[in-house]
């Protein structure tokens, strides 16, 4: 499935985690080009922002960004056990709930630190990936902090 450019040329995000999935599902291993270009649009998007994106699935992880300070800060091992971890995250929130039957499949779970922003894309039962970006203003968070804690 090729994704069509929006006006200014480049690919839709949602486009391109549809043709991450279907690589996944239709490959059953690490899908090429779709994730290149799932990188390339989250790079895009906000480029200052994003800190790491990793592959994962049942047996290993991948590390397909990082930027220099991140790369500085942690080892490569460090970064992959990271990636295990928000993997292991990601694991526990199944595609499909039947409880929540009416909401469709998970697309992707969101968790908020302080510091940083994770974002988990499931694309099968056993393999996602995995984005963090800094954490700036964040409407929903700032809100609940300001007015729960």
């Amino acid at each position: 499935m090729a994704s069509l450019p929006d006006a200014d040329g480049e690919e839709d995000l949602p486009d391109v985690e549809q043709e991450l999935r279907e690589d996944i599902e239709a490959k059953g291993a690490r899908p090429g080009d779709a994730l290149d270009a799932f990188v390339r649009q989250l790079r895009a998007t906000n480029d200052e922002a994003v800190r790491g994106i990793g592959w994962y699935d049942a047996g290993s992880c991948d590390i397909l960004y990082l930027r220099e300070e991140i790369q500085r800060q942690f080892t490569e091992a460090e970064n992959r056990e990271r990636i295990k971890s928000f993997a292991m995250k990601g694991l526990s929130d199944p595609r499909s709930d039947d409880t929540l039957e009416d909401f469709g499949e998970l697309d992707a779970t969101v968790r908020w630190y302080e510091n940083a922003i994770v974002a988990i894309y499931p694309l099968s039962e056993w393999s996602g990936v995995v984005a963090t970006f800094d954490r700036r203003a964040s409407p929903l968070v700032d809100a609940a902090m300001e007015h729960l804690y």
